[in-house]
């Protein structure tokens, strides 16, 4: 991966939206993501030129199981290692101590085998990284 990207723990509420509806999301109030990114155990943004072009975020019971809820990056620098070094920072930082869950579209499971996540028993979509 190209590494004139920069990763933080901060994303603006205002990136937040707009990242969302750069990948054709569902538009969501500002006090919405603002309680979203509030309430995120953690959030990991990839900034490029000071512009978040790609973040995850997870949420955590506090016990021993999270949920990957979040991982974007916009369409012009998807296919760069952004994404999976997003998720390789996660499973780095967090997996020691928790199992983290994914529920994936049928057409994003490939990306999540790529990065290290095995799909769970049955047809449901969903991958557990096992700590």
């Amino acid at each position: 991966m190209d590494t004139k990207f920069l990763f933080t723990d901060k994303l603006s509420v205002e990136d937040y939206l707009r990242l969302r509806e750069e990948v054709g999301w569902k538009s969501i109030a500002p006090e919405q993501a603002q309680a979203g990114l509030d309430n995120s155990y953690a959030v990991i943004a990839a900034m490029l030129d000071g512009e978040a072009v790609g973040f995850v975020r997870l949420l955590w019971d506090g016990g021993y199981v999270a949920f990957l809820s979040d991982v974007i990056v916009v369409p012009e620098y998807q296919g760069q290692g952004i994404g999976k070094h997003l998720l390789a920072m996660v499973k780095e930082r967090y997996s020691d101590f928790m199992r983290i869950v994914i529920v994936a579209y049928n057409d994003r499971v490939s990306f999540y085998e790529t990065c290290g996540f095995s799909k769970g028993e049955g047809k449901s979509p969903m991958f557990i990284e096992k700590f």
